[in-house]
């Protein structure tokens, strides 16, 4: 990965490693690669769907966001406006996304010492050992997920649904409030955690 393409996913806050290892194909790196050299390429029309679809969900992303993502790369723009990167809406739940290294956000919630009750929709193969960090306070904000992700009751039959409970004060910042979202930071322990019963998946979804 070029230099540029380095300092670029650096500032915003992408994993590096997850892109190289597992989210894209050398095909779809070979093309990142040639394409963006300088914050010149940025302002071209680099969006394809040629080389795979998680390259099309990057390239989109990075076209949606690049006047902040070149604030970012030079300093004038604050860390919290990564919270508004990590909170994008043309980032769904419907496909597989890049991550971002959330050791690298600010944690501006405010706990106040209580344990909380979160519910989580996971993707495809996840289970307690690669749990994502996006949580929701209620199952309310679930099903306001759902709809904007366009995960039907059907879709969810394949998908894991998780019950657990934290201490507040491992928050690292709210998402999108429409969705009750809580954002954990990166290195969150559990205070119990399980799989959601018929009962409780039977509430989420249209």
């Amino acid at each position: 990965m070029n230099k540029y393409l380095t300092s670029l996913f650096d500032a915003i806050a992408i994993d590096i490693e997850h892109l190289q290892r597992e989210y894209l194909s050398g095909n779809e790196l070979d093309y990142l690669d040639r394409t963006l050299k300088s914050e010149q390429d940025l302002g071209l029309d680099f969006y394809t769907s040629d080389h795979g679809d998680n390259l099309e969900c990057l390239l989109h992303f990075l076209i949606c966001h690049k006047d902040l993502i070149i604030k970012l790369m030079h300093g004038n723009a604050k860390r919290q406006m990564l919270i508004e990167l990590y909170t994008s809406d043309v980032i769904s739940g419907n496909y597989d996304c890049f991550h971002f290294k959330l050791s690298k956000f600010p944690q501006t919630y405010p706990p106040s010492n209580q344990v909380i009750t979160l519910y989580r929709i996971g993707r495809d193969g996840e289970c307690s050992e690669n749990l994502g960090c996006s949580w929701a306070k209620s199952i309310d904000g679930l099903n306001t997920y759902c709809d904007a992700s366009g995960l039907s009751k059907a879709m969810l039959k394949t998908r894991p649904i998780f019950v657990a409970t934290i201490d507040d004060c491992q928050v690292l910042f709210q998402g999108k409030s429409c969705e009750d979202e809580l954002v954990l930071q990166h290195d969150f322990i559990l205070n119990s955690f399980s799989n959601a019963n018929d009962e409780l998946r039977n509430q989420i979804g249209r």
